[in-house]
């Protein structure tokens, strides 16, 4: 998040001693993901810190009279919330990745694309994409994976800039007529080999009630690293 939207974020670095904390305040409409799911809250918050004696200072910047949300990895973030507001969880996302291994190889078949390839839009569209966020992506690096039939596509996912390190997989889609084959487990797997390749780092996040993307994480390898709890105030 910093990465990608510095200008927006508003930081805080708390130090104490030897220990640390740290406050991510994002305006909710600043990512795509976040307008569409909660359009109604203010400002999204992320936190992190190296000692509970930190958390008391940190506090002092969260804004009280705001719709918040609070994306947390830990669920001591979330009990040391509590006293403060009334808190209700509305989903988790897993973030799977790998350090790579023999099970990981690039489909041949699997045509990779740096630049916007109109046949895939109405897919990746289809995950709620919307084309200014894509423009970025590939003006950012981003490449394409994808299997098609003659000129038709039929399963994709795109790897774009997480982190400098880190890049995501993201976009994944089948068409409705070539599911049931394991295609996007080949687009997903040769994503990941091309991402290492490059010596970055994979992410593959997936919302916790999609168990068939979980299932296709699991089954090429992927293991998971970090689970982020969404909890709203309002």
């Amino acid at each position: 998040m910093l990465t990608a939207y510095h200008n927006q974020i508003d930081s805080v670095l708390i130090e104490q001693d030897q220990d640390w904390g740290v406050l991510l305040l994002m305006p909710a409409g600043t990512f795509g993901y976040d307008q569409r799911t909660y359009p109604e809250a203010d400002t999204v918050v992320l936190m992190d810190y190296s000692s509970p004696a930190v958390f008391p200072a940190l506090l002092k910047h969260i804004p009280r009279d705001a719709r918040l949300v609070f994306k947390l990895q830990e669920q001591a973030y979330r009990q040391a919330l509590e006293p403060y507001f009334t808190l209700r969880r509305v989903r988790s996302l897993y973030s799977y990745s790998t350090d790579g291994g023999p099970g990981f190889s690039i489909d041949e078949a699997c045509i990779l694309s740096e630049s916007i390839d109109g046949r895939l839009l109405p897919l990746w569209m289809a995950n709620d994409y919307t084309m200014e966020e894509l423009m970025q992506y590939f003006a950012e690096g981003a490449f394409s994976v994808s299997l098609f039939d003659g000129d038709t596509p039929l399963s994709t996912c795109i790897v774009y800039r997480n982190e400098e390190r880190v890049w995501e997989i993201g976009a994944v889609h089948t068409a409705e007529g070539a599911r049931q084959r394991g295609l996007a487990r080949r687009v997903v797997r040769t994503a990941v080999s091309h991402t290492l390749q490059r010596g970055y780092i994979p992410r593959y996040q997936v919302l916790e009630s999609n168990l068939a993307s979980i299932r296709l994480a699991e089954s090429i390898g992927l293991t998971r690293a970090v689970t982020l709890e969404h909890w709203l105030n309002y």
